[in-house]
């Protein structure tokens, strides 16, 4: 007879301490905790309350402050039923303003990542450089480009006018004149235009996007170009065969903070509409409501964004 032998199983032994996946999520979760505690000590009790005013009827009384009695949906009756036109009007154009905006910061972000990728003398100083707009944009300089864009302080200097008695240093006439008649299209011509005048507010707007595309360039692994360049590969090739498929859940990502970002900005002038109404302390649940308006409008907008630009992410395994 065959012995059988019966193996008895001995307990698995329990790992002491944590994973390397979990110490990961640890150390994020302890990366993004200030943003966290913020967010829920500051911001949610602001949108908490904005929310109240909302649908509340807002007066102020002396010695006692703030007096809010709850009206329901009447805000927001009164903002659609009246049409407040002006606002809506608003909104539509500066919605219908920023699409070419939007669509010129992602190529030119995605366009000087690729530049500040390559390998070349003086690489750091450059990224430097076109980072510098992004941390003075929150400063002096954003203020004083509110007053004025850089092209109206440039031509008030005379800089841009060729018959001008203290001379030349730029025709701008003669580019825009240069950039109509090349494209041939008068839309294509105004985003074109509309990009040149606000540079600087397309820099500015386009740092943090940059630094996210040049992160997603200098994760993909240098062996598949240079496979690529074996099999003899164009550049034009394996730009779309590998670059842009690699980076293109980068792209999503960007696409989304940008909208919010601009949609969002001090100087969009449905915002501005918005804070020139809460001025008015007799207007606050109205302000109110119109800002949830705005923001069911920029939710709208960004969910249609992604569901459009989702079909042409490719998800790497």
């Amino acid at each position: 007879m065959d012995r059988v032998i019966i193996e008895k199983k001995m307990p698995k032994r329990r790992r002491k301490g944590l994973s390397l996946e979990r110490k990961q999520s640890f150390y994020g979760y302890l990366f993004v905790a200030p943003i966290i505690i913020g967010f829920l000590a500051m911001y949610i009790p602001v949108i908490i309350q904005s929310l109240i005013y909302s649908f509340s009827s807002v007066t102020f009384q002396p010695g006692v402050g703030t007096v809010t009695s709850f009206i329901g949906l009447q805000n927001y009756q009164e903002v659609l039923a009246e049409g407040d036109g002006e606002f809506f009007r608003t909104a539509w154009n500066s919605t219908v303003a920023l699409l070419p905006q939007i669509a010129v910061v992602l190529i030119f972000a995605f366009f000087m990542a690729n530049v500040l990728n390559q390998n070349f003398r003086g690489r750091t100083v450059a990224r430097v450089i076109f980072f510098i707009p992004v941390i003075m944009s929150t400063g002096i300089i954003s203020y004083f480009d509110k007053q004025a864009s850089m092209v109206d302080v440039y031509s008030s200097q005379e800089k841009l006018d060729m018959g001008s008695s203290g001379g030349a240093n730029f025709d701008y006439s003669q580019l825009r004149t240069t950039i109509t008649q090349a494209l041939n299209n008068e839309y294509l011509s105004n985003i074109v235009l509309g990009a040149v005048d606000g540079i600087y507010g397309v820099i500015t707007s386009a740092g943090v996007q940059m630094l996210v595309f040049l992160s997603g360039l200098q994760s993909i692994s240098p062996n598949m170009y240079e496979a690529a360049k074996v099999e003899g590969a164009t550049g034009w090739e394996v730009f779309w065969k590998i670059s842009f498929p690699m980076i293109s859940p980068l792209i999503l990502v960007n696409l989304l903070y940008t909208v919010i970002d601009l949609f969002l900005k001090s100087d969009n002038e449905a915002v501005a509409y918005i804070n020139t109404a809460l001025e008015s302390s007799s207007q606050y649940a109205q302000a109110s409501a119109l800002s949830w308006i705005y923001t069911a409008v920029i939710l709208a907008f960004v969910g249609l964004a992604f569901l459009i630009i989702k079909r042409l992410v490719v998800y790497q395994d």
